[in-house]
């Protein structure tokens, strides 16, 4: 698997420590603001920490980039829970609001489909949401997912492959 992958207007560039900070930040801000229905950090968990058990967690994970900007991080997004029994492998990322609504999550998804028919070899990809965050769910019904299912808050969407 590369380090580095882009499109004509994104950059996926392998998640390191040396990005904790960013990435941190990011998921502070996503906790206070958004979706997420339990704390992201470990209590005392400083940037690198964090960094490195979400690193762990993934099958790949990638800062995204603009083109324009390739120094500075917009966001982030990654594949993981493999399940090479059943070819499945889910989806997830997330980008500073300002770079909302610019098709920029759609493009950096379009590549790690790629990634998950190319290397992985999956059959089906995955994402996993809550039901309120319509924008999400909006994105990949797009790019052809279904809707699975829902369980409580969350709604699950499936694209096969």
């Amino acid at each position: 698997m590369q380090d580095t992958y882009s499109s004509n207007r994104i950059i996926l560039q392998k998640l390191t420590v040396a990005d904790a900070l960013p990435f941190y930040t990011l998921y502070t801000y996503r906790k206070e603001r958004t979706d997420f229905t339990e704390n992201p950090f470990r209590k005392d968990e400083r940037p690198a920490a964090f960094t490195e058990r979400i690193i762990a967690l993934c099958e790949c994970i990638f800062t995204v980039r603009i083109k324009e900007k390739p120094e500075q991080i917009i966001g982030d997004c990654a594949l993981h829970d493999w399940d090479p029994a059943t070819g499945e492998i889910e989806i997830g990322g997330s980008l500073f609001p300002e770079f909302w609504g610019l098709g920029l999550m759609h493009a950096a998804f379009e590549l790690l489909i790629g990634i998950a028919k190319n290397e992985f070899l999956a059959k089906a990809i995955i994402g996993k949401t809550n039901v309120d965050n319509r924008n999400a769910i909006r994105l990949v019904q797009k790019m052809g997912f279904q809707k699975d299912r829902v369980s409580g808050n969350g709604i699950i969407m499936r694209k096969q492959l």
